[in-house]
């Protein structure tokens, strides 16, 4: 969605932000109570001072460092909060922040990371050493999936989030993952749609082949439950 288009449909897409239109109790109660949430979470504060010494850090090293915001981490905490999954799988970290804001959320869970530039972002080794007994760090894509998937209890959910892809052997390798999920369960949480082609292809890519479930966009960050007990439905939003 281009800029002008996003400011044209941004009214429309604030009400549906406050549940207004959203007829799914499903959809209402995620939009309302995770994606738009305001109440403050435990997590908040820590993530805060967290992100602060990730952005003084980096730019020591880079001036224009793009490090997640404060507001995304804190979503990603609640959506990760929200779905409580045991076993994550990410694709892509550079700073860490990320992976730090989904393993805030429970000191159970365990996180299978695919970063292969990992040495050209020293300060993600930093932010992620506190969890580094929960977190499976590979730099071959097929190897993470394959041992991630194997780690899944039986009848679990998947849980994947995608924030960048290094080539097109990993694009090729996370969409017949993609595709695998959305025939079944599972929830898929993608990144830096404008900012990455092959994360947009992806994301194009699900909305293709799923044929039930609910996805949610501000078309920058893409949020997919795959559920066969949903119909199909799209909602476009302001978070």
């Amino acid at each position: 969605m281009g800029r002008l288009k996003r400011y044209r449909t941004a009214w429309r897409r604030h009400r549906r932000s406050r549940g207004f239109g959203v007829h799914s109790p499903y959809a209402y109660a995620l939009v309302t109570t995770v994606l738009s949430e305001r109440l403050p979470y435990y997590a908040y504060e820590d993530l805060e001072a967290l992100r602060r010494a990730i952005v003084s850090s980096a730019h020591s090293r880079w001036p224009h460092p793009r490090v997640m915001s404060l507001k995304n981490a804190k979503m990603l905490f609640r959506i990760v909060n929200h779905f409580n999954p045991s076993h994550l799988l990410q694709v892509g970290s550079h700073y860490g922040l990320s992976a730090a804001s989904m393993m805030s959320v429970s000191s159970k869970s365990r996180l299978w990371l695919y970063e292969p530039s990992l040495d050209k972002f020293p300060v993600a080794a930093d932010v992620l050493r506190p969890y580094l007994d929960r977190i499976a760090c590979h730099d071959d894509i097929q190897k993470t999936i394959g041992e991630y998937l194997k780690a899944l209890d039986p009848g679990e959910v998947p849980f994947v989030l995608v924030t960048d892809i290094a080539d097109d052997t990993t694009e090729r390798a996370v969409r017949d993952l993609l595709t695998t999920v959305m025939a079944g369960r599972g929830v898929v949480l993608l990144r830096n749609l404008s900012r990455c082609a092959a994360i947009g292809r992806l994301w194009q890519h699900c909305l293709a082949v799923a044929t039930h479930g609910q996805t949610f966009t501000n078309e920058r960050l893409a949020l997919l439950v795959s559920n066969p007990k949903l119909p199909l439905q799209h909602f476009s939003l302001w978070f």
